[in-house]
């Protein structure tokens, strides 16, 4: 006799075997995972000695890129760290090297700012200084980074604290290059304005340069423009003192001969004037 078969029973037994297979594979599936996963976030951060050492050696071997990185990886990861001062420098000199003017002179002043007693103080402030000074533009551009360089530099040479170190002399001869850049400004504004016939802005600008630069190369040509603004001003008795300083001060200038004919013809303007008023 043919024995019944409980089909439900199998189909029962099927799905309790499948489920349990697919649980089983799950779980291996899943520590493996973990085990690979975790095995490769597994890694120790490094310290802040070796990320200094790191940076140092990258920055011996020319790789400012990779020096900066270790110095701020330094800095963020430990922000207490001892040798947080020499990452600071580090990457300040890191960023200058690289060509990354304006970020090195904020990381300059950062130190400077924070250790203004520091031994490498002076040294911050110094190379805050060339930052600024190279990026320096040209006569008839915005001289904001040259008057920056020109302050860091004016506090090195002007502190007698200083006088010894290899800084103080740079920076002296940079404070002549920085003043001759801002002449230089100044004389091609006031040439600009004496073009367009703006000559009150003439005057200011050249009194200005005058003043504030004597004995540049182009003195006796910015002594012309002021005295020929003054006297296109009508201001004569002005452009006659100009006039005749330019003759005094500068006997083998181009201007002169412009000089004297100026001096003749506002004599005889005011001989004219004193005729008038009899």
């Amino acid at each position: 006799m043919k024995k019944n078969i409980d089909y439900r029973e199998h189909r029962d037994f099927f799905l309790n075997s499948k489920v349990s297979f697919i649980s089983v594979s799950s779980v291996v599936n899943l520590l493996f995972f973990l085990f690979v996963t975790g095995g490769c976030s597994v890694k120790e951060a490094k310290t802040d000695f070796e990320l200094l050492n790191e940076g140092q050696k990258n920055f011996a071997n020319r790789r400012f890129d990779r020096a900066e990185e270790n110095f701020k990886k330094l800095l963020d990861d430990h922000p207490d760290s001892k040798l947080r001062i020499h990452a600071m420098m580090g990457l300040a000199d890191s960023l200058f090297r690289a060509d990354k003017f304006q970020e090195a002179a904020f990381q300059y002043k950062e130190f400077y700012e924070l250790y203004p007693v520091h031994n490498d103080t002076l040294k911050s402030r110094f190379y805050k200084g060339m930052s600024e000074f190279s990026e320096m533009k040209p006569a008839d551009r915005d001289q904001t980074f040259t008057k920056n360089a020109l302050e860091e530099f004016k506090k090195i040479a002007s502190n007698p604290d200083y006088a010894n170190s290899r800084f103080y002399e740079v920076s002296e001869k940079k404070i002549e290059e920085c003043k001759r850049a801002l002449a230089e400004h100044i004389f091609f504004i006031g040439k600009f304005y004496f073009r367009t016939a703006s000559y009150q802005s003439v005057i200011s600008r050249m009194n200005s340069l005058i003043t504030e630069y004597p004995g540049e190369p182009y003195e006796d040509e910015a002594i012309y423009y002021l005295a020929e603004s003054y006297y296109r001003e009508e201001s004569f008795k002005k452009a006659l003192a100009e006039f005749e300083r330019l003759k005094e001060k500068y006997p083998v200038s181009r201007y002169f001969n412009t000089a004297t004919v100026r001096i003749a013809d506002i004599e005889n303007i005011e001989k004219m004037a004193k005729n008038d008023n009899q």
